[in-house]
C-alpha cells in the first residue's frame, strides 16, 4: 500500500484484507486499551468486517478517548446488547444479515422500542441494490448510509469523527437538559414546600383573624337592642376583609339615644384594632364620664385617641372619621356632630345634608385646639336619617368604572326613604353589588345606618 494512496478500500479485495489482518495481537491490545472509551458497536454477520474495522480504528482517538468495541452478528443480538449496555455512542450496522432487511428492522427497534435517539447509526451495505440509499435515508432514522466499498481509511476516520462529534454534542445538550430538569425538580420541590408552609401560615393567620372577627362582632351592639329604642332602622355593614375598620356604636344616657357610623384609618386588621380603640373610648366618655353633647364627645375622643397612640411624640397618624347623632326625644331634636363625615336627612320629601367638620378624630393636629361643632335638627315631623362611611360612594364600578359618588347615594336615599327599612337594606345591598360587578374588588369597608324618627 503506497503511503499517499488515501483512497485504498478497506473492504475492496482479499489482498487488502490480508494486510489489515496482519496482527491479531495488535487488535487484542487495542481492545484492551479501549476502557472508558467511546462505545462503538459493530453489527455485521461477517467476522472479517469486525476485524478489519477494529484494526483500522485501533489508534483512533477523539477528545482524548479511544474506542471501545462491542460486537454483534445479528440484529437481534444487537438489540440484546443495547439493552445491557448504556452510552453506546455509535453503531456501524449492516443491512443484510439474518434477513435481507435485518439492519433496517434493527434501526426501527432501536428508535421505537428502545426509544434510543442518542446513538448515531451508520448503515453499511455490500449490496446497495437491496436497500436503495434514497429510500433508506428518507424512511429510517439513520445518520449516514455507506457502501462498504466506499469506506477508505480516511473516509472511515471522517465518518467516525463526525458521528462522535454529533453524539458528544447531543449528550452535552442532554446532560444540560437533565441538570436543568433536576434543578427544576429541586426548585419545584422547594416551591411546593414553601407553598405548603405559606398555606399553613395563611391558614393560621386566617384562623386568628376569624377569631378576631368574633371579638369585633361581640363588641358591636346587638341590632335587637338598638331597635328597641329605634324601631325603624337598618344597618348595612359590609367589611372589605374578614374584620373591619368601619363599625357602628350605640349608647343610651340621660334620656338621650346615641348612634354613630365610624370609619377608622385603614381596613382589615389595622382598621379593626382602631375600631377597638374607638369603641373603648366612646364607652368611657359617654357611659363613665357622662358626657352627652355630640360635639364634646368628639372633642374628648380626639384627645384620647392622640394620647393613647402617642401621636404627639410619634409619627403615628391613625384616626377615624365619624358621624354621631344624639336623639333627644323630650326636646324632639337630634344633635349632630361629625368628623369629616356627614348626615343626610329627609323631611317632607326634601333631602338635606349637614357636613361634618373637615378634621378627623386623631391623626396629625396643626391647630392649637381641635373643636367640633354641634348642629341641631328639629324632628317634630317624620324625618329619615342616613349616616355612612366613604366605602359605598367611593366604590368603583358601573358601566364606566367610576366611583358611585355621594350625590348618587343621596338620590338613592330619596328614592327609598319611605320604604320599609328591611327593604331599604336589600336595595342598598343589591345596588352595591350590581355597581361593583363580579370583576371589581370591593374598595373599602362599607357602613350605612338609616333610621326614621317621628317624635
Amino acid at each position: 500500500m503506497n503511503e499517499d494512496e488515501d483512497d485504498d478500500f478497506l473492504f475492496a479485495d482479499e489482498e487488502d484484507d490480508e494486510i489489515l489482518f496482519d496482527s491479531d495481537d495488535k487488535t487484542d491490545t487495542i481492545t484492551a486499551s479501549a476502557k472508558e472509551g467511546w462505545k462503538v458497536m459493530i453489527v455485521d454477520d461477517e467476522e472479517e468486517i469486525h476485524s478489519v474495522t477494529q484494526f483500522a480504528l485501533g489508534d483512533y482517538e477523539y477528545q482524548g478517548k479511544k474506542l471501545q468495541f462491542l460486537h454483534a452478528y445479528t440484529g437481534r443480538e444487537a438489540i440484546e446488547m443495547l439493552e445491557k449496555n448504556d452510552n453506546v455512542a455509535l453503531i456501524l450496522l449492516d443491512v443484510v444479515m439474518e434477513t435481507h432487511d435485518a439492519g433496517l428492522h434493527t434501526v426501527q427497534k432501536i428508535r421505537n422500542e428502545l426509544q434510543n435517539h442518542f446513538i448515531r447509526i451508520i448503515m453499511r451495505t455490500g449490496q446497495p441494490g437491496q436497500a436503495p440509499e434514497e429510500e433508506v435515508i428518507l424512511k429510517y432514522d439513520i445518520n449516514d448510509y455507506k457502501n462498504k466499498t466506499e469506506l477508505t481509511d480516511k473516509k472511515l476516520f471522517t465518518t467516525i469523527t463526525t458521528s462522535l462529534r454529533s453524539y458528544a454534542d447531543i449528550m452535552e445538550i442532554e446532560s444540560f437538559r437533565q441538570n436543568l430538569e433536576k434543578k427544576v425538580e429541586e426548585r419545584t420541590a422547594e416551591v411546593v414546600k414553601a407553598k405548603d408552609f405559606i398555606e399553613q401560615i395563611n391558614k393560621d393567620i386566617t384562623s386568628s383573624i376569624n377569631y378576631a372577627k368574633r371579638i369585633q362582632e361581640a363588641m358591636l351592639p346587638p341590632l335587637e337592642h338598638i331597635k328597641r329604642l329605634i324601631p325603624d332602622l337598618f344597618i348595612y355593614f359590609k367589611p372589605r376583609n374578614i374584620v373591619s375598620g368601619d363599625f357602628y356604636w350605640f349608647a343610651e344616657r340621660d334620656g338621650k339615644v346615641f348612634i354613630s357610623a365610624i370609619d377608622c384609618t385603614g381596613h382589615g386588621v389595622p382598621g379593626a384594632f382602631m375600631s377597638l380603640v374607638g369603641d373603648a373610648h366612646l364607652n368611657q366618655i359617654v357611659n363613665a364620664d357622662a358626657i352627652t353633647s355630640p360635639d364634646i364627645i368628639l372633642n374628648k375622643l380626639h384627645l384620647r385617641v392622640r394620647q393613647s397612640l402617642k401621636q404627639a411624640e410619634t409619627l403615628n397618624r391613625d384616626g377615624m372619621d365619624m358621624a354621631l347623632c344624639a336623639i333627644d326625644p323630650y326636646r324632639k331634636i337630634v344633635e349632630f356632630a361629625g368628623a369629616k363625615n356627614h348626615v343626610v336627612y329627609i323631611q317632607d320629601n326634601e333631602v338635606k345634608q349637614i357636613k361634618g367638620d373637615r378634621t378627623p378624630i386623631g391623626g396629625e393636629q396643626r391647630e392649637p385646639q381641635r373643636i367640633f361643632q354641634k348642629h341641631i335638627i328639629p324632628v317634630d315631623k317624620p324625618t329619615t336619617f342616613y349616616m355612612f362611611s366613604d366605602g359605598f360612594p367611593d366604590q368603583f364600578g358601573g358601566p364606566e368604572d367610576r366611583k358611585f359618588m355621594v350625590s348618587r347615594l343621596r338620590k338613592l336615599f330619596l328614592e327609598i326613604h319611605q320604604k320599609p327599612f328591611e327593604e331599604q337594606h336589600e336595595i342598598l345591598s343589591e345596588t352595591f353589588e350590581n355597581w361593583k360587578g363580579d370583576d371589581q374588588k370591593q374598595t373599602d369597608d362599607v357602613i350605612i345606618i338609616g333610621f326614621r324618627l317621628h317624635l
